[in-house]
């Protein structure tokens, strides 16, 4: 992904569910953007010998580019304690399954672009999308008695993703290619914590959370 987009952010919510022994579920939605694309020679087949576009008033058009996708994914993990008092704290561990999908984002303002307008950007805008894989390893502070908690750590992100558009115009092929689109990233998120029953009761230690 950097090698197309540079660096790419990611922002979301989740929930998850906190079982006996420190086991935890989670599942959640990210919204994937970045403010540049590397993509090299994309319109050239529809710009002319100044490599600039023309708008259907004669003018020169200013197309900005951008990443835009989303994931979501099912995350299951173990939080691993670290001392006697903060039992439902310490380093966290999950992996797991989703979707990732992107694709890329033309901008233009104060032009009338008949190239890339009505349905025809999706002959350029390379939409992929496909399984994801994710782990993640960190530390994760939750305090049943507390409504806000927190947690951070690093995030690996591998997408196996097919572009999904029949053909791309610039080039007049499909592509077919199964991509590797890998993220790694410093991830960290604020937990609302909702508390269920106290630990020790029936059916384990159970708390609910938000993040």
């Amino acid at each position: 992904m950097q090698e197309r987009f540079g660096a790419s952010n990611t922002y979301g919510i989740g929930t998850g569910y906190k079982f006996g022994h420190n086991w935890q579920f989670n599942a959640g939605v990210d919204l994937l953007f970045s403010g540049k694309v590397k993509e090299n020679g994309m319109f050239d087949s529809i710009t002319g010998a100044s490599n600039s576009m023309i708008d259907a008033n004669g003018n020169l058009a200013v197309v900005r580019l951008y990443e835009r996708g989303y994931m979501f994914h099912f995350d299951f993990g173990k939080i691993i304690q670290m001392d006697r008092i903060h039992r439902n704290s310490g380093l966290l561990f999950t992996a797991g399954v989703g979707m990732m999908s992107h694709k890329i984002k033309f901008q233009f303002t104060r032009n009338i672009m008949p190239q890339l307008e009505n349905g025809i950007y999706k002959g350029y805008d390379r939409m992929s999308n496909g399984l994801m894989l994710r782990g993640f390893a960190g530390y994760q502070r939750m305090e049943p008695n507390e409504f806000f908690s927190f947690y951070g750590g690093i995030e690996y992100l591998k997408g196996y993703t097919r572009n999904r558009r029949t053909i791309n115009y610039d080039t007049r092929m499909p592509d077919n290619r199964l991509r590797n689109d890998i993220l790694l990233g410093v991830k960290i998120g604020v937990i609302f914590t909702i508390t269920g029953r106290t630990a020790g009761k029936k059916k384990g230690e159970e708390e609910k959370f938000y993040q």
